[in-house]
């Protein structure tokens, strides 16, 4: 007689969706006061804790994931607009997938949370700089070549604008070729 196995039982805790445990901890927090503080230390030391490297793929990672359909969409005679030149339409396309690593900047710098802030502006501009060669056919090629510069720009200027400095050895070690920036 074969035995049957019992499937091991899974923490309810382990389904919920991002959104979802943000709901279950904005809850807990609200029936637990006791444990903000403990939840605001956490959040802290997570907002605080950001790599240059892991930003930086992060970066170049959403540029180069922009679906060539994204761009077709867009570019052409578009209602509303009328002719949208595909440089344009890809430019933008980059804009929006970098302005979440733009927004991360102001909400580290807003926080006070400068060095973080330079961490992850450090990794925006050096993902940028990953993709200044990209493949031909893709929406990084099709903004142009002064695409990525011109939003590393962005990037130095929304940290600038906010207090806050990179290492001196930034642009030496991440960005050698745009050492000019910013």
């Amino acid at each position: 007689m074969a035995t049957r196995r019992r499937a091991k039982a899974t923490s309810v805790l382990d389904a919920p969706t991002a959104a979802e445990r943000a709901d279950v901890l904005t809850q807990l927090v609200a029936n637990h006061p006791d444990l903000a503080n403990e939840a605001e230390q956490l959040a802290l030391e997570l907002l605080a804790t950001a790599t240059i490297d892991g930003i930086a793929d992060e970066v170049a990672s959403a540029l180069q994931s922009i679906p060539l359909e994204d761009l077709a969409s867009r570019c052409g005679r578009v209602r509303g607009r009328g002719y949208v030149h595909e440089s344009e339409a890809a430019w933008e396309l980059l804009g929006e997938a970098a302005e979440p690593f733009l927004d991360d900047i102001r909400r580290r710098a807003k926080l006070g949370l400068v060095d973080a802030a330079a961490f992850v502006t450090t990794g925006i501009v050096a993902g940028l700089y990953r993709c200044r060669a990209p493949e031909d056919g893709t929406v990084v090629a099709y903004a142009g070549p002064d695409a990525l510069s011109e939003l590393a720009d962005d990037a130095l200027r929304a940290a600038a604008q906010r207090g806050i400095r990179l290492d001196a050895n930034a642009a030496e070690s991440y960005w050698q070729e745009w050492a000019a920036l910013g």
